[in-house]
Order: C-alpha cells, then structure tokens, then sequence
C-alpha cells in the first residue's frame, strides 16, 4: 500500500479514535474541537467552522467548534437560512466558493471571518443521516496557490460522510449517556425513595404495633366491622376477657358476636344497628353469656363511618364491661331499698318509743293520779251516803204525809209530823243536801277534768295531726296531770307572757311540757320551785321551765339528749325522756337550750319558729 494511502487511513483511524472518546470525561464541545481541526489539518485549510442543531427541539442552530474564527463566537447562534451555511442546509447541498463571496445574491450576513480574511476558496457541506440534517461543516483556505477545487469538494464529501457518522454516533453516545446518567439518578432517586419508602413503612409498622398495644392494653374493646354484613374488620384483645372467645373466633365466625348477646336483649341490638346507619351514632346497653355461663353487662358505643355521599363504608365501635358497675348499682338499689325499710321500721319504732315513754309517764303516775281521783271519789261517796239517809226520811216523811192526808184535820197526827220534822232537824236538810249536792258536783267535775286530761294527754296523735293550738292551755292540762309528782315538792310559779297560738303537734308538745316538768321535781330533793314562762321573740315563741334543784354536772350535759342515757338510779327512768323531747321539737323547727349549774337549779327553754296563721291555713 502506497504512503499515502496509509496516511489517509491513519486520518480516518483517528478520526474514529475521536468518535469514540469517552464524553463523561469532558465537553462534547471540546470533542468537536478536536474533529474540526482533524478535518481542517487533514484537508490542509487554515479556518473552518462546525456547526450543529441544538437545543430542547434541535432547532437551534449553534457553533460548536471554531478554528481561526474570532473570539467569542463560539457557542452563538445563526438564524436559519443565514449566510452560505443557511444556504447549503436549506438546499441540503454541498458547494464550492471562490474569493469574496459578498456580493453573491445566495447569502447573507455570513458567518464571522478571522481578521476579516476573505479566503482563497471555501468549501461548506450539510450533515446529513438520510435525510435528517445534523448540521453543517465549513473549511477555508487562505492560500492563493493552494486553492479547492471540485475535486476536494467530492472527496471531501466523503470524509464529511464519515464525520457525520462520527458526530451521530457521539450524539448517540452523549444520548446514551445522558440515558444512562437520567437512569443513574432515576435508580438514586428509586434507591432513595424506597429508603423513604422502607422507613416510611418501618414507621408505619412501629405506628401500627404501638396503636394495638396501645389499644390491646385497653380494658374496653374496640372494634370496626362492615355496615353490611357485620363481618368483623378489627378487634383487640380486650373481647376475650369480656366474652370468653379468642379474637379469632370472631373473625371465622361472623355471626359469634350476635350469638352471644342475651336472647332478651338480641331483637333489640338488631334494631338499633338498623337505626345507626340512619342516625349515625347509637348507644346501647346490653347483656351477653360467656363460654362459663357468666352473664356480662356491656355498654356500646357506635359510629357509621361513611364516604362523602353517604354510604356507609365500616361501623366502629367501643364495647365497655359495666358489670361491676351495674352490680354495684343493683346492690346500691338493694341497699337504698334496705335503708328505706330500716329507716320506716326506725320512724315506726320511734313513734313505738314516744308512745312507750308516753305510757311509762303515766304509768308512773298513774298512782298519783288515781290518789288525785279517789279524794273527791271519797267524799262524793260519802256525801252520797248521807244523801241516801236525808232521802229515806224525806221518804218516810212523805209517806207519813200521805197517810195523813185523809185525816188532816187530825190534830194528833199534825203534832206527830210536826215532831218527826223536828228529830229530823227538816229545816238543816234542806239546806244541807243542797250543800252536799253542789260539793258532790264538784268533785264529779274535778274527777271529770283530771279524768279528760289524762284522756286528752294519752291522746297518741299523728304526724299529720299539725293545728293551730294555745301552748298555755297544753301547759296548764299537763300541770294538771303531774300535779301530784310535783305538789309535794315544789311549787309552781305561772310567768305566762302574751304569745300566739304555735302551728304544732300539741300532743306532742305536751308530752315534751310533761317530761321538762317531771324532770324538775325529781331534780328537786326536798323542797323547791318550779316556774314556768312563756314569751315571744321577732320570730319565735319561747316556753321556759326553771327548777331550784340540784343542776346537771358539766360531764352529763353533752349526754343528757342522747336516747337511754339517764342518771336515776335503775328502773326509775328509762334515758327516753329528753331523747324524744329532743326529737319532738326538732321536727317542730324548733331547739331546746340548756342552762343548769350544779347546786342551783337547771332551765330548760324550748323554741319554737313563729308561723303565718294564713299562709299555713291555705
């Protein structure tokens, strides 16, 4: 092979060293640098100039590689149809100029010249892959006697050929690798993408078993499940404690959850899962039967959950075991009920107590009161005795009348009334049985009013019995009933102010006046006084009983209202006295004070809350 020719293919070798150059390592602007001075040195010019489609649609028309052009004009753009190179694109055609080609009509504003030369001759060709135009390639030359001729424009046609492929197939390299760099990032971004996804999912996994612990902890059960056929969607352990079954029983058996609901409570639970997706939130309490025959109380919460227009999509729930609540409601009914009955069998045996207190009253003065009763008994039976003998002979007197009635002209007869009228003393027992009379009517009616208040005094009364009443008159019939426990002891001293009637129990009250007096003779030893006062204040009436006996000693006054507490001595008081005195007046609204000192004498002052007579009578 001639020299020449292996030169020409060492060019052409080369050439295709620079299509493959590895682009990552630099410019591709700096690969076409190297292919245009390889094809200018080859073809022996002094400039050329490669030019190239480029931009996002390869429309741009760009100078990418430049030898002996000015400065800078590498990298600028030429509008298409521009000068002799829009020219042979346009006409996809390469061509041959010779000398200054200003003025040849084909071409306009061409491109920069270095230091203005006008070359010697020029030779421009279109690159072309079919028919596709990769741009286009010019070289110059300066040199008068070395000009181009048609031959090196044929020739060359065939390294320009050549040069295209080579600049296609670095397209296709900077194609590749700028595929391989989107897929390099592509894969780094998949790559981090699935770390965040990885992580993502990794926290979401650590969120979801923090949630079940978390919900797994809870005593309540908490579940989700589908509007339509009630399958179970979620369910934590809190079901097995409260239903006995494991969580899965639930999820193989649908219906397991309606199953174990009370048969009395079922038809009920159905209804208002119906009515929840209508309403949206329901409430519901029920009963369910364990495995162990257990019977559970449970408490439902429910929510529809639906999408956005209106169709159910899940129903969630919490389920909450109220037994022992429940339990502890029915056992605090049961003890309330118990209360209740305790508390009407204490009312029942209180007012037992009143009436017991009220009868051993009198019963302790009952000896008393029958002394009081037999003294006029006494001498109304005797005057009774002697009435009957003025009687017998005002009888006998009559009847010697009677005989004598035919003969009264009988002077002996006259003078035998006349001498019975005499032993008789007529005159005397006429005045006298009148006397005995009115002293027999009374004691009839002391008997009669000592007999009524006692009547009036035993009187039990209800709670209901509430009236308008005079307390002085209360006052008065029970001095008049222990009379003869205190006549020997004490007298009475009556302070009676002006008070008004009290809205009261008067029965009641009376037994309170009877205790209060009973207990200020016992607590006189041999002689003494009792007085007794009644007053007014702006809102209350007062009644006051007073003693000039022993006192109470400071360690007994905080007990004396306590029941059975009493300080005489065995079988002579039962401690119920002042306990129900107590009580009587504190259902009255009332209180009783206390002022006693030992060796003097004690007071006893109840109060009572003044009333409107009309407004309590309407």
């Amino acid at each position: 092979m001639p020299l020449s020719e292996l030169q020409q293919l060492k060019w052409i070798y080369d050439l295709y060293q620079l299509g493959h150059s590895d682009l990552s390592q630099g410019s591709s602007n700096k690969v076409y640098g190297q292919i245009l001075r390889h094809i200018v040195e080859g073809l022996r010019a002094n400039t050329g100039s490669l030019v190239l489609y480029q931009g996002e649609n390869s429309n741009q028309l760009t100078i990418v590689a430049g030898f002996g052009l000015p400065e800078g004009c590498i990298g600028s753009v030429i509008p298409n149809g521009t000068g002799v190179i829009g020219w042979v694109l346009e006409n996809k055609q390469a061509i041959l100029l010779k000398g200054n080609i200003d003025n040849d009509p084909r071409f306009h504003d061409p491109i920069p010249k270095a230091d203005n030369q006008i070359p010697h001759s020029s030779l421009c060709w279109p690159l072309l892959v079919g028919n596709r135009l990769l741009g286009a390639i010019c070289v110059n030359n300066l040199d008068d006697n070395e000009g181009f001729s048609e031959v090196h424009l044929e020739r060359g046609q065939l390294l320009v050929n050549l040069v295209t492929l080579v600049i296609d197939n670095i397209w296709l390299i900077g194609d590749k690798l700028n595929r391989i760099q989107l897929l390099a990032a592509s894969n780094e971004r998949y790559i981090k993408l699935n770390q965040e996804l990885q992580e993502t999912h990794n926290r979401l996994e650590q969120s979801e078993k923090r949630l079940t612990d978390i919900l797994d902890s809870l005593d309540s059960v908490v579940w989700s499940m589908k509007p339509k056929t009630l399958e179970m969607l979620y369910l934590n352990k809190a079901v097995e404690e409260v239903s006995g079954h494991a969580v899965a029983d639930f999820f193989n058996n649908p219906n397991l959850w309606l199953d174990i609901i009370h048969p009395r409570d079922r038809d009920r639970v159905k209804s208002s899962m119906v009515d929840l997706l209508t309403l949206g939130v329901q409430k519901i309490t029920c009963r369910i039967l364990r495995p162990d025959g257990e019977l559970r109380w449970l408490f439902h919460h429910m929510r529809a959950i639906n999408d956005g227009v209106g169709t159910p999509l899940r129903i969630d729930g919490i389920t909450v075991d109220i037994t022992q609540h429940k339990n502890a409601e029915d056992l605090l009914k049961q003890r309330n009920e118990e209360l209740q009955e305790a508390f009407d069998k204490i009312k029942e045996v209180q007012g037992q107590l009143v009436q017991s207190e009220k009868l051993s009253s009198i019963g302790q003065l009952a000896a008393g009161v029958a002394h009081e009763i037999n003294n006029p008994i006494g001498y109304i039976n005797s005057n009774l005795t002697s009435l009957k003998n003025y009687v017998e002979d005002l009888l006998a007197l009559a009847a010697i009348y009677e005989q004598a009635e035919p003969t009264l002209a009988d002077t002996e007869q006259l003078r035998q009334i006349e001498a019975f009228k005499h032993k008789i003393d007529l005159e005397f027992l006429k005045t006298d049985v009148l006397d005995l009379l009115d002293e027999s009517h009374e004691g009839a009616s002391r008997v009669k009013k000592i007999v009524q208040d006692l009547k009036d005094f035993s009187h039990a009364g209800g709670d209901d019995d509430w009236q308008w009443a005079d307390l002085h008159t209360g006052l008065e019939s029970t001095l008049n009933i222990v009379n003869n426990e205190i006549k020997y002891k004490a007298s009475v001293i009556k302070e009676f102010g002006d008070i008004p009637q009290a809205w009261c129990l008067p029965h009641q009250l009376n037994q309170v006046f009877m205790n209060l007096l009973v207990n200020a003779a016992h607590a006189i030893e041999n002689e003494g006084s009792i007085t007794v006062r009644t007053g007014e204040g702006n809102d209350h009436i007062w009644v006051e009983v007073s003693d000039t006996g022993k006192g109470i000693a400071p360690e007994h006054v905080n007990k004396i209202f306590d029941p059975f507490f009493t300080t005489k001595p065995v079988g002579k008081g039962t401690g119920l006295g002042l306990s129900v005195s107590y009580n009587i007046i504190k259902k009255h609204n009332g209180e009783i004070q206390l002022d006693s000192r030992v060796g003097e004498g004690t007071t006893f002052r109840i109060v009572l809350p003044k009333k409107d007579e009309t407004a309590t009578t309407e």
